[in-house]
């Protein structure tokens, strides 16, 4: 079963990685609408949707939401998230700690992302900067080289791995039918997500003609792995951008801001790639063999995905959706923080977890 708010008392049931559940109450706050928006937001953050995977964890993302409507509520704000202005969000995150501040903007982002509504320019506002940065630290050292042994052997099984199963699932979906005649199975989910397109929940509930609710309890896990399959996922694109960063020697900036129209096919095994270093002016690299073998099964890994993008997606490189169970494209830039003498790591919790 997925994380998911109740009602009674309000709150957040989630159920971990390793099989232990637990409740978090939200209940006793002077704003009940936005605790409860927030709890929805914080279960799209929760394994199996996002990365959260510990109780200590949700304890800090609840203890933030708490405070939050308290200290709104004290400032007479008595409305839901929808009605959360630029402003009203400034006001707090300015006066509060840099933890609730990350939390808080999170939740917000979750909420938007499973289909909550905010007001016009809140979501770009949620996504932006924080005004509590986390302070820089002293450099790291550079990895040993048995450190970049281990980092690349992890990226190439994350990639290997991910683009087998983005295959085969492209070969089940051809058997599937519509979930309404064929049942809710994950043949059947790939069948329909490869018509129409990455969806979220309550779209797909529209679909099924059913409620949100009876999706998270019956079919989520097996639409979620079909969405996982399909399309690529932040954790498949980080190791592929550490990957081909490894492969061709570019720097993380000039790997995050690639497009499609700076790959320049010189033919059937030659790539020019043009890319901007940095704040210098505009470079250009013959890629390494390797380099464009990778380059081509990311395309190849992506084409599904970027068939259903509007132009200005559909010419970002890195395309990919950035969290397990919800179609929210990532963002471009993955991190601004320098990694350890190589490509930025600092956004891959997904491989620090098998080095």
């Amino acid at each position: 079963m997925p994380a998911m708010p109740i009602d009674e008392p309000l709150g957040i049931a989630c159920v971990f990685s390793d099989g232990r559940r637990a409740e978090f109450a939200l209940d006793g706050l002077p704003n009940p609408q936005l605790a409860r928006d927030l709890a929805c937001g914080l279960a799209e953050l929760v394994h199996p949707h996002g990365t959260v995977d510990a109780a200590g964890s949700v304890m800090h993302y609840v203890s933030s939401a708490r405070h939050m409507v308290r200290t709104l509520a004290s400032r007479g704000f008595t409305g839901g998230a929808d009605q959360l202005s630029r402003g009203v969000l400034a006001g707090y995150w300015m006066g509060t700690s840099m933890g609730r501040e990350a939390h808080t903007r999170r939740m917000i982002m979750g909420f938007t992302a499973g289909g909550g509504g905010l007001a016009p320019g809140v979501e770009e506002f949620a996504n932006g900067r924080n005004f509590n940065p986390q302070p820089y630290r002293k450099p790291l050292p550079p990895y040993p080289e048995e450190e970049w042994d281990r980092l690349t052997t992890v990226c190439r099984t994350v990639v290997e791995k991910t683009y087998a199963a983005h295959r085969q699932a492209l070969v089940t979906a051809t058997r599937g039918r519509h979930p309404v005649e064929g049942g809710w199975t994950p043949e059947n989910f790939r069948w329909l997500l490869s018509r129409v397109g990455p969806i979220g929940t309550p779209d797909l509930a529209r679909t099924l003609g059913v409620t949100f609710e009876v999706v998270h309890r019956q079919g989520a896990a097996d639409f979620h792995e079909a969405l996982q399959s399909l399309f690529p996922h932040l954790d498949a694109a980080i190791a592929y951008r550490l990957l081909f960063g490894i492969y061709c020697g570019i720097v993380p900036d000039g790997i995050d801001g690639l497009g499609i129209g700076d790959v320049d096919w010189a033919g059937d095994a030659s790539i020019l790639l043009s890319y901007v270093k940095g704040r210098t002016a505009a470079e250009s690299l013959n890629l390494p063999r390797r380099a464009v073998r990778l380059l081509e099964q990311w395309l190849a890994h992506s084409a599904l995905l970027r068939s259903f993008m509007p132009p200005g997606d559909r010419d970002r490189l890195w395309l990919c959706l950035a969290r397990p169970g919800n179609p929210a494209l990532a963002a471009q830039k993955i991190s601004s923080a320098p990694g350890r003498g190589g490509p930025s790591v600092t956004a891959s919790s997904v491989l620090t977890a098998d080095l």
